[in-house]
């Protein structure tokens, strides 16, 4: 650490700022880290965490006089104990004096609950408390398993699981959440090694991603690498798109999906009809299927909501899609669904979600 004045009162400035900080030495180590950084990253030494990788237009100016209120907003690579990850940051370039400098990196978080998100998820990550559930898609007239839902369980280090809707929104933008993703399908391969075992060869095993997430090139190559790496046959394997935010550009979303649909992938538009996704989404985006949201189908004796389900069925119909209705948790749900035009459903009366263990031991 410098014994500089200005460095002192610097970090003594910032050591209780809500953002988390830190200070960054040429050799790639972390000199000093204000209580928010701590936090995120539990650190309990310095000697923790370190940059891997950062822009060398950013290293080049180090130490230099003109770089007096200089910064940049750029990722920058973070190796924490035993994983890697980029995270946005805004770099400051602090001259000592005419002969050095320090980085001030700010970790660009928007929030509180962002932080608490990125702390819990790094520590599932680290801990291994990724796990999947499953739940079945049925055909509502045969009763046969067309699908099957992989949903994500972020188990809490207390024998309980954290909300996905407090975690999931806050880090799916971040680099980070490859990781989730990664260890998502690590667990998805167990299912597979038993798929056709347990009776379900034809039905097509979906996993839950955001719309941020198809959109990065990078998460693209982690599912078509996927694919390759199991040879999957065509509809093997699904991606069930959410709608957390509007799409800026859904031309690029129809590029990313046309992608993933070249390999095989079966594309599913999640939850349709709750916040963002919207028939526009269904026009512009080669998609397979649409999940209708549940709570259309809680409301399914309201005419005015059995109106607009029947819409929608005739539109999946003219489209050539497959229609699936979420939240189906009674005889009635049922039929009325099916009266009005929606063959596949999902909810409570046919499955509830199960673990692997217990889902083999039913089904053999």
């Amino acid at each position: 650490m410098h014994s500089d004045k200005e460095l002192s009162y610097l970090t003594k400035s910032l050591l209780h700022h809500p953002s988390p900080y830190i200070i960054y030495e040429l050799d790639g180590s972390i000199a000093w880290a204000n209580l928010a950084a701590n936090y995120i990253f539990n650190l309990s030494g310095l000697d923790e965490i370190s940059v891997i990788k950062i822009d060398d237009q950013v290293k080049n100016n180090f130490g230099d006089l003109e770089s007096i209120a200089l910064y940049y907003d750029t990722p920058i690579e973070i190796s924490l104990r035993e994983i890697n990850f980029l995270m946005r940051t805004r770099v400051h370039m602090i001259p000592v004096d005419e002969s050095k400098g320090i980085m001030l990196i700010e970790l660009l978080c928007s929030s509180r609950s962002g932080l608490d998100a990125l702390r819990k998820a790094i520590d599932c990550i680290e801990h291994k408390r990724i796990e999947l559930a499953y739940q079945k898609q049925v055909d509502l007239e045969t009763n046969e398993v067309t699908g099957i839902e992989a949903l994500l369980r972020l188990q809490d280090g207390e024998g309980g699981y954290l909300p996905n809707d407090e975690i999931i929104p806050q880090i799916e933008g971040e680099s980070l959440f490859s990781l989730v993703v990664l260890e998502s399908l690590v667990q998805l391969e167990k299912f597979f090694a038993i798929k056709d075992e347990i009776g379900f060869k034809d039905a097509t095993l979906y996993l839950n991603v955001s719309a941020h997430t198809i959109m990065h090139p990078d998460f693209c190559s982690i599912f078509t690498d996927f694919v390759d790496k199991h040879n999957l046959s065509p509809n093997q394997f699904g991606l069930e798109v959410t709608e957390t935010a509007e799409l800026s550009d859904i031309s690029i979303a129809s590029k990313s999906l046309s992608l993933l649909k070249a390999k095989g992938i079966k594309i599913a538009l999640d939850d349709f009809g709750a916040g963002y996704a919207s028939l526009k989404y269904v026009r512009d985006l080669p998609i397979d299927v649409v999940k209708l949201d549940k709570h259309f189908t809680f409301n399914v004796s309201d005419p005015s909501t059995a109106r607009l389900i029947s819409f929608v069925s005739e539109v999946c119909e003219d489209l050539d899609l497959e229609m699936i209705g979420e939240g189906i948790e009674t005889e009635e749900d049922k039929k009325m669904m099916l009266d009005l035009g929606c063959k596949i459903g999902q909810g409570y009366l046919m499955h509830r979600p199960d673990f692997l263990d217990s889902f083999q031991v039913k089904e053999t």
